[in-house]
């Protein structure tokens, strides 16, 4: 697949290097799903970590904010069916333990 490094920085670093618009982008087209919606991206992203860095070099990886370069073009290989599932398998696992901590709680509404 063809992205942008700031794209792929936003993901791999973990900080926002462009939009936001990027980040659900990004997921639309790597994954090929599309709708991927606010609430999923923390999830998303702790669940494509791991598979990126078996695709990419430490350097990617640099919790370091960049402005330089942005734009430039980066191949990345395509996911493997069995990566998608290992993806998909590992989402669920965060999603379920992230509803799993708030299922309980109770809301207050403060006007």
């Amino acid at each position: 697949m063809q992205t942008t490094k700031g794209k792929l920085r936003n993901i791999t670093s973990g900080i926002l290097h462009t939009t936001i618009g990027d980040v659900y982008t990004f997921f639309e087209e790597y994954l090929g799903a599309k709708g991927i919606m606010t609430h999923q991206l923390p999830s998303a992203g702790k669940s494509i970590v791991p598979i990126l860095k078996s695709k990419l070099s430490a350097e990617w990886f640099i919790n370091e904010w960049q402005k330089e370069g942005l734009s430039e073009k980066v191949e990345i290989d395509d996911l493997t069916e069995t990566e998608k599932a290992d993806f998909w398998k590992q989402y669920d696992a965060y999603a379920g333990e992230m509803w799993n901590s708030i299922k309980d709680k109770s809301i207050v509404v403060q006007v």
